[in-house]
C-alpha cells in the first residue's frame, strides 16, 4: 500500500468523523428546540390545572351553598307624626 493511499484512507474517516459530528450537533438543536417546546406546553399545562382546580373550588363551593337564599330587605318609612320608624332586616336564611 502506498503512503498516498493510507493518506487518503485517513482523510476518509476524517470525513465520516465530520460528517458524524455534524450530523449529531444537527440532532442536538432538533432535541433542544424539542425540549424548549415542550418545556412551553409545561408551563400552558401548569396554568390550566390552576385554572381547573379554582374551578373545581368554585364549583363545591356552589355546591354546598346551593340550600342557602341570602334575603336582604331594606323598608324605609316615613311619617308626618309620631310612631314613625323604619324597619331593617338583613340577613340569610337556608331552605
Amino acid at each position: 500500500m502506498a503512503y498516498s493511499e493510507i493518506i487518503n484512507e485517513i482523510q476518509e474517516q476524517i470525513n465520516d468523523n465530520q460528517a458524524l459530528i455534524t450530523s449529531h450537533t444537527e440532532s442536538v438543536l432538533e432535541k433542544q428546540g424539542e425540549i424548549e417546546e415542550l418545556e412551553a406546553r409545561i408551563s400552558l399545562l401548569q396554568q390550566q390545572f390552576t385554572g381547573l382546580n379554582q374551578l373545581k373550588v368554585n364549583a363545591q363551593s356552589l355546591v354546598d351553598n346551593q340550600n342557602i337564599v341570602d334575603v336582604n330587605l331594606n323598608v324605609n318609612v316615613t311619617g308626618a307624626g309620631e310612631g314613625s320608624s323604619v324597619i331593617r332586616h338583613s340577613g340569610s336564611t337556608s331552605v
